[in-house]
């Protein structure tokens, strides 16, 4: 029985233990294969190109297979690596100009997305979004900044990639303050799910941050935000 997995290139390399050679065979895939493999997947990403890895792990027979396979498949360690896909969307003809009139007209445009950085850069890079004076985040990074640290990264960020709706979420948060907690009680509840989390010791560092700390911030108010 052969189970095949594809998904995002450098997330399935890491369950990758093997994988196979130009002769079909099954091969270790040691340190040097495996940033040989890296390597080609950030180049293709630094071209525009949304990169995938095929990738399949083999069982001597049905029952051998986890009892809920349906629901939890075995895809997650010991992966063979078949092959990197690079797929590219093109961009549409107008989208250039597009990004160019809101800029003039005084909106920033920021590209959040679920691509890689490399991919996510060299795509806001043709559509004129990534400027100069831009900066790029991945989401995992930026739900583990300060408040302080967030403001500041907010001020130049134009790209946030491998981003996941709550990552989306903090930073349309952070920006028009509408969701923020009011008061103790409702940071509280906001993080009552996460083990070892005080108000008096991690008000000012956990996103997306309380009202009388964001007000004090924004003398002006928040930001007009479009998704």
């Amino acid at each position: 029985v052969r189970v095949y997995c594809k998904g995002a290139a450098e997330w399935v390399l890491a369950d990758c233990s093997h994988y196979t050679d130009t002769n079909g065979n099954k091969v270790v895939l040691d340190s040097n294969k495996r940033n040989d493999i890296e390597n080609h997947i950030n180049n293709m990403a630094n071209e525009a190109l949304r990169t995938i890895c095929l990738a399949h792990i083999d069982f001597k027979s049905i029952n051998e297979l986890p009892n809920n396979w349906e629901e939890s498949p075995p895809d997650n360690a010991n992966l063979i690596c078949d092959c990197i896909v690079g797929i590219i969307d093109p961009l549409r003809s107008d989208v250039k100009d597009a990004v160019h009139t809101a800029q003039q007209a005084g909106v920033t445009v920021r590209m959040v997305t679920g691509d890689n950085i490399g991919t996510a850069s060299a795509i806001a890079k043709r559509c004129g979004i990534l400027r100069s004076d831009g900066i790029t985040v991945e989401g995992p990074i930026f739900r583990q900044m300060s408040l302080i640290e967030a403001d500041k990264a907010l001020q130049h960020l134009q790209v946030m990639a491998r981003s996941s709706p709550d990552d989306k979420y903090l930073l349309v948060t952070r920006l028009n303050g509408r969701g923020i907690p009011n008061n103790k009680i409702e940071w509280e509840a906001k993080h009552s799910t996460r083990s070892g989390v005080s108000w008096d010791t991690h008000k000012d560092k956990l996103l997306p941050g309380y009202k009388e700390e964001w007000e004090s911030t924004r003398p002006g108010g928040g930001e007009v935000v479009g998704v």
